[in-house]
């Protein structure tokens, strides 16, 4: 009969690779999205106003929303809505507000990576319990399917019921799968048995 390894000496050995993992994927996650967020792929769908229509826009926005929150035009009103034109914003009244040590630029990277270092941590968790049976490449796909699921979930929908451009719904497969690939690739490796 084999001797199977008793649960406190494996469990410090998974923890570590779990944490290893969740950092180095992590921080390939962080790398791939800012690559992902240059141009053509980061500005994907995007537009900017013109300088003049730009702060006349900012100025109205301004008088009209007061707090950091999704604004919806033109609200529940679906004859409005219907006949157009239908808008939602990402309003942010002070975004400097939000700056650790002054520096709101900063301040996103530094939050940015925290958020992939635990988006990270749960794969390194889900690549773990994998079956051991599993070869490189189908783990690395496995892992790769939470950028086509994140996608599929989140980006679709707002495609469907925002209008989000189709161009930059296909940006964030890249952005998304791609990720989840390269991430995939460390996690893989680390956390197999």
């Amino acid at each position: 009969m084999r001797q199977r390894t008793s649960l406190p000496e494996e469990h410090p050995r998974r923890m570590k690779k779990i944490i290893i993992a969740a950092l180095l994927g992590g921080f390939i996650l962080f790398v791939w999205s800012f690559i992902a967020h240059l141009p053509p792929v980061g500005t994907a769908g995007l537009r900017v106003l013109p300088p003049a229509q730009n702060d006349a826009i900012a100025a109205a926005l301004g008088g009209a929303m007061k707090e950091r929150a999704l604004y919806i035009l033109p609200g529940s009103d679906m004859v409005k809505f219907m006949r157009g034109p239908a808008a939602i914003v990402a309003f942010n009244p002070r975004p400097a507000e939000l700056a650790i040590g002054g520096s709101p630029f900063a301040t996103f990277l530094i939050l940015e990576l925290i958020c992939d270092i635990l988006a990270a941590l749960c794969g390194a968790i889900i690549a773990i319990n994998l079956s051991p049976a599993l070869g490189f490449w189908p783990r690395v796909f496995v892992l790769m399917t939470i950028g086509v699921l994140a996608t599929i979930d989140i980006d679709a929908s707002y495609w469907n019921w925002y209008a989000f451009p189709t161009r930059h719904l296909l940006a964030q497969f890249v952005d998304h799968a791609g990720g989840w690939f390269f991430a995939g690739l460390v996690l893989g490796k680390i956390t197999k048995a």
